[in-house]
């Protein structure tokens, strides 16, 4: 028997293979110059890298279905969208780590309602690397902060995705993070740069946590920037024709144009 979520997903690599940017009738219809995202390069290194202005954006964090199934890959959630919510699609990544059954390892907040609870406890593995931090969405207004200190200031949430480790905090890249160059993967991370702007990006490369956190500082002027995953990071952008590789996922980011 065909998988209906592979069928769906060969056939959005069709339509974009097919119809290139003239997927943006069905799926994301923006104009070239609303698009937000863009390739590029730094330090030798290539990312695509999409600048979200959340007064004409709305982000939102999800993690399941209705009936409370993990989505699992991204081509699952488009499935799921309704047609208007897919005219508006901008962009769909994955965002923070998660458990076998596909649970989020922390902190998420879907409209509103907080699915799984902040993790504090001590591990082994990136989300464990201290500080980690949570990326917020409160009042159309994004926000970075390290984990304690989200709970001492416990902000007025409406989405929100607990990963780590922090790559850049107030403008600074610890020493241990600049020393982690030897272990090189593909991976995706959200920055924000003021309230109002949430950049996203992901490499095309295999990169080092040093390379990434210098690209948020350096290149993104991101004073904060939180890493979301390694090997499974995935990116769908409708209207750069960029399909997503199928990856397996939990909590995901979902950027829409505003009405």
């Amino acid at each position: 028997m065909i998988d209906p979520a592979r069928l769906h997903f060969v056939s959005l690599l069709l339509a974009f293979a097919i119809f290139g940017s003239g997927t943006s009738l069905a799926i994301g219809a923006q104009s070239a110059d609303e698009i937000p995202c863009r390739p590029l390069a730094f330090a030798n290194n290539n990312y695509v890298v999409c600048n979200i202005d959340l007064r004409r954006q709305d982000v939102q964090i999800f993690w399941g279905s209705a009936q409370g199934k993990p989505f699992g890959t991204i081509s699952r959630f488009i499935h799921e969208l309704d047609p208007t919510d897919m005219r508006r699609l901008v962009l769909v990544m994955n965002a923070g780590m998660y458990e076998q059954d596909l649970s989020p390892v922390g902190l998420l907040v879907e409209r509103g309602r907080e699915v799984t609870p902040v993790n504090t406890a001590q591990g082994t593995g990136n989300f464990y690397w201290k500080p980690n931090g949570i990326f917020f969405i409160s009042e159309g207004q994004a926000g970075i902060l390290e984990t304690s200190l989200y709970l001492q200031r416990r902000p007025q949430t409406d989405y929100a995705t607990q990963s780590g480790p922090l790559l850049v905090v107030d403008g600074k890249i610890e020493s241990r993070m600049l020393a982690s160059t030897v272990s090189r993967n593909i991976r995706n991370c959200v920055g924000v740069r003021d309230g109002g702007n949430a950049v996203f990006a992901i490499s095309e490369d295999l990169v080092s946590f040093s390379d990434f956190a210098k690209l948020f500082r350096d290149a993104l002027s991101c004073p904060n920037a939180l890493y979301f995953d390694g090997v499974v990071s995935d990116l769908l952008v409708p209207g750069l024709s960029r399909a997503a590789h199928g990856s397996t996922v939990g909590p995901l980011v979902a950027v829409f144009s505003r009405p």
